[in-house]
C-alpha cells in the first residue's frame, strides 16, 4: 500500500530535499510552573532556555523546544479538542535507551511501545499533557498492509507487525550501559511530531494539506489518521477522534496546549499556505487557528526569505 506520503518521501529524496515542514517549539499552559519546570528539567532532561518572553523556554543546549506559561488552574481536561501528546525524537538507540533510564529510575509511570517505524515511551507531565520519546526507525519498515479493512504493516524482513507492540525492556536497557540518566537530553533532541484530537478526520486531513502536510494513513474504524512532511518516517502530524466526535477546544483555564511553531525552507509551500493562514506583514510569518483549535505559525526560514524577496 502505498500513500501521498510515501511518494512526497521518495520525491524529496531524489532531489537531495530535506522535508517541507519542521516543527518548532509548543506552548504548554501548566498549573504550577515550578512543578513543571522541576519534572521538565529533573526527568525529561530539558535546560533552561535563554528566550525572552512570557512563560519559561525549555530545550536542549541548542534549541527551544516547549515553553511552559503559569495560569492553568486545572489540568488537562479529558474529552476536549487538543494535544493528544506531543513527541520528542531522540537521535540515537543509547539516547532513547537512557531515557527509559531515568524514568524507570524515577519510578515514573511510561509505557514502551513498538511502532516499527520508531520506537516510543509514553507518559504524562504532571498536568496530564501526554509526552512521547520517539527513536525513528523507518529502516526498519516495509510496508503498510490494509486487508479486510483491517491494518497491519511489514517490517523490512517481509514479517508482520502491528505496530503497536510492547518493547522489550531488558533489550532496551542493555544500550544504556556505561552512560549517565541523569545528564540532559542529547543536543540533537527535536519536536518531532504533534498528535492531536480533532472534531472530524477528513476536514482536519484536508486543512493540515494546505499547510504542507501529506496524507499517509486513514483508519476511520480506528478514529485516526496521519500525515508526514516529505521522510521516510511518514508519522509527522496525526489525528484522531477519540475525544469524541465534535470534541470542542478544552475551557481556558485548563492546562493545555496553546499553541505550535512550524517552519519551511520551501517557498511554495509557504506560499501555498497563504490560503489556510494569515500573512504578518513584513515578518516572513503565517499565523492561524487549526481545526482543534490551537494557535499555530509558520515561518519561512530567513535565508529562503532573502531569496523571496529578491525574486
Amino acid at each position: 500500500m502505498d500513500t501521498d506520503a510515501l511518494a512526497l518521501a521518495r520525491q524529496r529524496a531524489a532531489e537531495n530535499l530535506s522535508e517541507r515542514l519542521t516543527w518548532g517549539p509548543v506552548t504548554l499552559s501548566v498549573t504550577d510552573i515550578e512543578r513543571a519546570e522541576s519534572f521538565w528539567t529533573n526527568a525529561m532532561g530539558f535546560v533552561r532556555r535563554p528566550d525572552e518572553g512570557a512563560g519559561r523556554a525549555l530545550g536542549t543546549v541548542d534549541r527551544t523546544l516547549v515553553v511552559l506559561t503559569p495560569g492553568a488552574t486545572s489540568p488537562v481536561a479529558r474529552g476536549h479538542a487538543g494535544l493528544y501528546h506531543v513527541a520528542f525524537r531522540v537521535p540515537s538507540q543509547a539516547e532513547f535507551a537512557r531515557r527509559l533510564w531515568r524514568f524507570y529510575q524515577l519510578r515514573l509511570s511510561v509505557a514502551p511501545v513498538d511502532h516499527l517505524m520508531s520506537k516510543a515511551l509514553y507518559l504524562d507531565d504532571p498536568d496530564g499533557h501526554g509526552i512521547e520519546i520517539a527513536f525513528e526507525t523507518p529502516e526498519r519498515f516495509g510496508r503498510f498492509i490494509t486487508e479486510n479493512g483491517r491494518f497491519a504493516m511489514q517490517d523490512a524482513q517481509g514479517r508482520p507487525h502491528t505496530g503497536r507492540e510492547p518493547l522489550d525492556i531488558r533489550a532496551e536497557l542493555a544500550h544504556a550501559d556505561g552512560t549517565d540518566p541523569a545528564l540532559p537530553l542529547h543536543r540533537d533532541a527535536t519536536v518531532a511530531h504533534l498528535h492531536l484530537h480533532v472534531p472530524a478526520l477528513d476536514p482536519a486531513l484536508s486543512w493540515f494539506e494546505g499547510i504542507g502536510f501529506a496524507r499517509n494513513l486513514l483508519l476511520p474504524d480506528f478514529g485516526m489518521a496521519d500525515m508526514g512532511a516529505g521522510a521516510s518516517y511518514t508519522h509527522r502530524l496525526a489525528i484522531n477522534l477519540w475525544a469524541g466526535p465534535g470534541a470542542r477546544p478544552a475551557p481556558p483555564h485548563s492546562a493545555r496546549l496553546l499553541s505550535y511553531q512550524l517552519e519551511t525552507a520551501d517557498t511554495a509551500t509557504f506560499s501555498a499556505a497563504r490560503s489556510r493562514l494569515t500573512e504578518i506583514p513584513g515578518a516572513g510569518v503565517l499565523t492561524g487557528t487549526d481545526p482543534a483549535g490551537i494557535t499555530l505559525t509558520l515561518a519561512l526560514r530567513t535565508g529562503t526569505r532573502q531569496e523571496e524577496h529578491a525574486a
